[in-house]
């Protein structure tokens, strides 16, 4: 069997002459996060690790959460926390945090996942950190229209925004509920947005 790098000199190769080249280093970068991206992630990262000892543990993913006004479930259906599971769906190293380097990877995952199958929760609050730039726990309509664009597609976006009456703020509580239904039955209610109010924390 060939190895990736060999495959893909192959292939290389083979389509030098149809300017299939091209298309493949723009696949090829893709699926690398860029360095805008990183700069946004270690920004995410610091904000979570306040005991600055690059990792994010336990406490530190509470706390967040409840500063953005998202109650965690305490003890979900496996028998551990909310934000244990969220832990441990990125742990590569079982050490019980997530280190940079397990953030980042994470990140990628999440984002060129075409299966549906990897870890998202911890992915979740990421983007809307991305999106949430002033760290006041909300984000405006038009920020969440174009993730849900670029995410799931213009018909879910048309679908949840289709009674829209403008703009308005949306909770991290509004976005996860939203996200995990779409991701549970592959179909995205209508958002409603609530600035300062908890839409009801996890889920229960």
């Amino acid at each position: 069997f060939f190895n990736d790098t060999k495959r893909n000199s192959i292939l290389r190769a083979s389509y030098k002459m149809t300017g299939m080249v091209k298309l493949m280093d723009e696949l090829d970068q893709s699926f690398k996060t860029s360095t805008q991206d990183n700069k946004v992630l270690q920004r995410i990262f610091e904000r979570i690790d306040y005991k600055k000892d690059n990792k994010i543990d336990k406490e530190e993913l509470e706390h967040t959460l409840r500063s953005l006004g998202y109650d965690p479930v305490k003890v979900n259906q496996y028998g551990i926390s909310e934000v244990e599971q969220m832990i441990w769906e990125v742990d590569e190293d079982s050490d019980g945090s997530v280190s940079v380097e397990e953030f980042q990877l994470m990140f990628e995952r999440g984002r060129n996942d075409r299966t549906g199958h990897e870890p998202k929760k911890l992915f979740n609050l990421c983007q809307f950190m991305c999106m949430d730039k002033d760290g006041d726990g909300s984000i405006s309509s038009e920020e969440c229209m174009e993730m849900i664009m670029h995410r799931y597609g213009r018909p879910k976006l048309d679908e949840i925004f289709r009674n829209d009456a403008g703009e308005r703020e949306i909770t991290l509580s509004d976005f996860l509920l939203q996200v995990n239904r779409s991701a549970k039955n592959d179909k995205m209610p209508q958002i409603k947005g609530s600035k300062g109010q908890n839409s009801g924390g996890g889920r229960r």
